[in-house]
């Protein structure tokens, strides 16, 4: 029997916690998430369904740095409501607080997909998107590519 499964939090080791905690405090509350609680440990914030949590990364694993190209997390994208609020976003958030797009000035897209790309200050790849279509099965065609059999020798 299967289950409809959501995700319930994740977790971010940030290298500079107090400076990760002022970015996050900045954008989340636009996307309707706030911050719940703050300790040395821990920082915790939540739109109701699901938690992201910042964590200081431990000393003796700060060398290694974080790039999206390695294996690990690639980017966390967010929903919008509405093109509107993209465009609100970058222009109310990120261009009040410095905060620099990535790959053009500014969101981009069409109404299938409109979205603006930036970093935290981990270098961290974040993305607010409106995508009304996105997740939905019925969105995506059959005629997908689908030629790799990742039980074949």
């Amino acid at each position: 029997m299967e289950i409809k499964s959501l995700i319930s939090h994740i977790e971010f080791n940030v290298c500079d916690y107090k400076q990760s905690i002022q970015f996050y405090d900045k954008i989340f509350p636009f996307m309707g998430i706030n911050r719940i609680n703050c300790t040395k440990e821990y920082t915790a914030y939540t739109d109701g369904a699901t938690k992201i949590i910042l964590i200081p990364t431990e000393d003796k694993f700060l060398s290694f740095g974080f790039h999206r190209k390695r294996t690990g997390l690639n980017h966390l994208a967010f929903y919008a409501e509405s093109k509107e609020k993209v465009k609100q976003f970058y222009l109310e958030i990120m261009l009040k607080n410095k905060i620099k797009p990535l790959y053009q000035e500014g969101p981009f897209g069409d109404d299938d997909y409109f979205a603006v790309f930036f970093e935290d200050p981990n270098r961290i790849k974040l993305e607010l998107v409106c995508a009304p279509n996105y997740c939905k099965y019925d969105h995506w065609p059959n005629n997908l590519p689908n030629d790799f059999d990742p039980y074949s020798n």
